[in-house]
C-alpha cells in the first residue's frame, strides 16, 4: 500500500482484507490493487486531468489495462482523498475507518467494471457494496 501523506494512520489490514474480499467474490483472487491516500488538492488535479472535472472527489479508480484477464496480477490503482473521507465520515455518522472501507470497496468495484451512471448500474453497484460491507462478509464492525 502506498501513501503520499506521511502521517496517515489507516487500518491497512482491514482495507487489504476488504479488497481481497471483493476480488475473491468477483472471481479475481489473484489480482492486485494499489491504494494511494492523498489530499483534496491532489485528487482535484487528477480529477481535472483525467475526468475533466475541476473539483475534489472522494475516490478515483484507474484500471491498468482494459484487456486485463482474470489471471493477470495488477488490476489498477485506487486513489482516496483523506480530506473527503474524514468529511464524509462526519456527515454519514461513521468512523473514518468505516468510510475508508466503503471507499475502497467502491473503488475496487469500479476497477472491476461496475459503474453508477445509470439507475440500473447504480442499483447493482450499491447492492455489491452493501454485500461486501455487510457484517457477514467480515467488514469492520461499527464502533
Amino acid at each position: 500500500m502506498e501513501t503520499t501523506l506521511p502521517t496517515l494512520d489507516v487500518p491497512r489490514e482491514a482495507l487489504v482484507e476488504s479488497i481481497c474480499r471483493v476480488l475473491k467474490g468477483e472471481g479475481r483472487d489473484h489480482a492486485a490493487v494499489t491504494m494511494i491516500f492523498i489530499d483534496d488538492a491532489y485528487i482535484r488535479r487528477l480529477n481535472r486531468e483525467y475526468r475533466h472535472l475541476d473539483r475534489a472527489t472522494d475516490v478515483l479508480s484507474f484500471k491498468m489495462d482494459d484487456d486485463t484477464t482474470p489471471d493477470q496480477d495488477l488490476l489498477g490503482e485506487i486513489y482516496i482523498s483523506m480530506d473527503r473521507a474524514r468529511d464524509q465520515a462526519v456527515r454519514y455518522h461513521v468512523s473514518v475507518d468505516e468510510e475508508l472501507q466503503r471507499l475502497i470497496v467502491h473503488g475496487c468495484l469500479h476497477l472491476l467494471g461496475y459503474d453508477h451512471h445509470r439507475t440500473a448500474e447504480r442499483r447493482v453497484m450499491r447492492q455489491k457494496e452493501a454485500h461486501y460491507l455487510s457484517s457477514d462478509t467480515g467488514s469492520i464492525s461499527e464502533g
